[in-house]
């Protein structure tokens, strides 16, 4: 039998006399979010100083330097995105120091553009609003940025999260070819955009790209290897002094909370980790418990599929979560591993009308992209399932993500 939503984070008004005379367990559950990058990243402290001794460098000898392209590759949960993002920061701070106007942008192929196109026109709209991308071509927004930044005697560095999902959806777009070519759209000038950081999963991504492309990019590769069950559980201590309050996390469900993260099948993907904290605390406190304990932790495990995370579903637009909704319901009312694709538009038109929102046109694409990005497995038109996940649990899953989500936008 699934649990209610309650347990794991929604809760009835008739038990809020009784939330009032328990200790809270929590002191800032944005502590636990997927978007929160706390101030130091243990066990990433090499790769940062990698990336400050290839930068920091050409900062230092600005007017000189051409671009740097950089590969970071890692498995999901390894902390490559939150160690962009940190270092973004730093490189900023060191170059206002040295006298350098730097820009660092972060940007996720997933979130800020399905296409080329799409993509290069919300890179321009995070540095500037003086460039109209109307009528332009993707080549012609990548000149037009350059102009820019020379006028406003600008550098960019530039992370683009996902690349490996990127190049897999659009082979066609030679999307590398147009980044790493700046250098040829200033001849005899150093580029305003100094570097590109391309994060994936694995080297795998390099065999999608023309050999054109692989020549450009070079070999600039920094390697994150998967967290240990010991610096796991560190990273999860550190997290745990910021989200909860002393002692509301037992060591006993701190040891198995980071065995579980450790071990197949999450294989060391910190973000599960971080779910399973967040989820046993709500099911603690919603269950009376100042404390969370291996109990908590073992029934939030065992009905939770670790496959879909909450930055899985963070990272979908609206449309896309109605889908996997609808996905899920259409699972549990067949009571088999997969359905067809007309059962699940039919079960997403319910849902729109749920939640009083008008059907997309573009289901069938938003149903591919789900796939794309390993949340759905589809074996033919008639077999679509969820991959890995429980699905008797997945829909309560997902309604406390949405509730999770709606209480952090506002």
């Amino acid at each position: 039998m699934g649990r209610s939503t309650f347990e794991y984070g929604i809760k009835h008004p008739e038990t809020e006399m009784i939330q009032l005379s328990i200790r809270p367990i929590f002191k800032d559950r944005n502590k636990l979010s997927p978007h929160y990058i706390p101030k130091k990243l243990p066990y990433r402290e090499e790769q940062l100083r990698t990336l400050h001794s290839i930068y920091g460098a050409m900062i230092r000898n600005i007017e000189s330097a051409y671009p740097r392209f950089i590969q970071i590759i890692g498995p999901t949960g390894s902390g490559k995105t939150c160690t962009a993002i940190r270092f973004g920061e730093q490189i900023m701070e060191y170059a206002e120091k040295e006298d350098v106007k730097l820009r660092h942008i972060y940007m996720n192929c997933k979130v800020d553009g399905a296409t080329r196109y799409v993509l290069f026109r919300n890179l321009i709209r995070k540095v500037t609003s003086k460039i109209s991308t109307r009528s332009l071509s993707p080549e012609e927004m990548i000149q037009q940025l350059i102009e820019y930044l020379r006028l406003e005697n600008m550098f960019l560095l530039v992370t683009f999260d996902e690349i490996d999902y990127f190049v897999q959806i659009n082979p066609k777009e030679h999307i590398i070819y147009d980044l790493t070519r700046v250098t040829e759209m200033s001849p005899g000038k150093p580029s305003p955009i100094i570097g590109e950081i391309f994060i994936a999963r694995s080297l795998k991504w390099r065999e999608r790209l023309d050999p054109r492309e692989r020549s450009t990019l070079g070999l600039g590769i920094i390697e994150f290897p998967r967290y240990t069950g010991q610096q796991i559980r560190d990273i999860l201590s550190n997290r745990i002094e910021e989200a909860f309050y002393p002692e509301a996390v037992s060591e006993e469900a701190l040891d198995l909370i980071s065995e579980i993260t450790a071990n197949p099948p999450v294989n060391g993907d910190i973000r599960v980790g971080l779910d399973l904290l967040y989820y046993a605390g709500n099911l603690a406190e919603n269950r009376g418990s100042s404390r969370i304990l291996p109990d908590h932790v073992r029934k939030v495990y065992s009905e939770i599929g670790p496959s879909i995370t909450t930055e899985d579903i963070i990272s979908l637009n609206m449309d896309e979560r109605l889908i996997l909704l609808a996905l899920v319901r259409s699972l549990k009312l067949s009571g088999s591993a997969y359905v067809g694709l007309r059962d699940i538009y039919r079960s997403y038109k319910v849902v729109c009308e749920e939640f009083n929102t008008k059907p997309t046109e573009k289901f069938e694409e938003y149903l591919q992209d789900l796939i794309y990005r390993g949340l759905v497995d589809m074996k033919s038109l008639m077999e679509i399932g969820i991959s890995g996940a429980s699905v008797i649990d997945l829909e309560d899953f997902l309604n406390s993500l949405a509730e999770r989500l709606r209480k952090e936008t506002k």
